[in-house]
């Protein structure tokens, strides 16, 4: 098999119909889609259920795992010989994506591939990637996973019950791969019109404890980090102090301590 497509699924019911529609549309068709639902609590799970193909496979997990934990779990059960993710609110922006990338595995056998997205929000647009080498990519700013296809057998797994969990993941990810090529064809459309998504600006309010302990999270897996190549070494020196700026600055202490989310009682 060449593809396993892994979902994280949280409370999706709006948008998971479109995501499976259009991965079912796909020109190119040896892949797998594996759904690992993080204990929703809408009907998501029943909409998913009703896909009789047998290329969709369901994992329903009976403890909160967060996205990243929910990806470490797909990528355990997956059968391709590449990964690709994808956002339960997102979709792909044509039916030969697969196709797209398939072309450029049996040109280049690449362990990753970058890969360029549709941006929807008040309008749209395509974002096109220029890191034309790893030591480029590693110090790339925007990390998302559905940005990168990858290697089955190089993947480097999630920090788990945490937010910010791509950050940390990106370098290692970088720093276990010898070759890479970026697609020049946008893959995924992120919709960022889903205003209930954890990264959405307007999240529940609960989001941000969770964020700051986040943030400590990152800075001692970074500390914990051993880097074989200077790139990436140099991404995780600048990430740390980055994080430890952020510690330090009298705004994110107003946002978790009290200001203007004081009305919460988070403490």
């Amino acid at each position: 098999m060449r593809f396993s497509i892994i979902i994280p699924n949280y409370n999706s019911e709006k948008w998971i119909d479109k995501l499976l529609y259009s991965i079912l549309q796909q020109t190119y068709t040896d892949y797998e889609v594996i759904i690992v639902d993080d204990m929703s609590t809408d009907n998501s799970v029943s909409k998913i259920k009703e896909y009789s193909d047998s290329r969709i496979r369901l994992i329903e997990l009976k403890q909160k795992r967060w996205n990243g934990g929910s990806r470490n779990v797909g990528v355990e059960n997956a059968k391709g010989d590449y990964v690709l993710f994808a956002d339960c609110d997102d979709w792909f922006y044509s039916c030969n994506c697969l196709e797209i990338i398939s072309d450029i595995i049996e040109k280049r056998n690449p362990h990753l591939i970058r890969l360029p997205y549709h941006l929807v929000e008040i309008g749209e647009s395509d974002v096109i990637l220029n890191e034309t080498s790893i030591s480029e990519l590693a110090k790339t700013v925007y990390v998302a996973p559905w940005t990168k296809c990858v290697k089955r057998e190089l993947f480097v797994p999630f920090p788990e019950n945490t937010l910010i969990e791509d950050v940390v993941q990106h370098i290692a990810q970088i720093d276990n791969i010898g070759n890479y090529e970026l697609c020049s064809a946008p893959i995924i459309v992120w919709n960022r019109k889903n205003k209930d998504a954890i990264s959405a600006i307007g999240h529940k309010y609960t989001q941000y404890s969770k964020r700051y302990s986040s943030i400590y999270r990152n800075i001692a897996d970074l500390i914990d980090l051993k880097c074989k190549h200077d790139y990436c070494e140099e991404q995780r020196k600048w990430r740390l102090k980055n994080y430890l700026d952020i510690v330090h600055t009298s705004k994110e202490d107003t946002i978790v301590k009290g200001g203007q989310y004081e009305k919460y009682n988070l403490f």
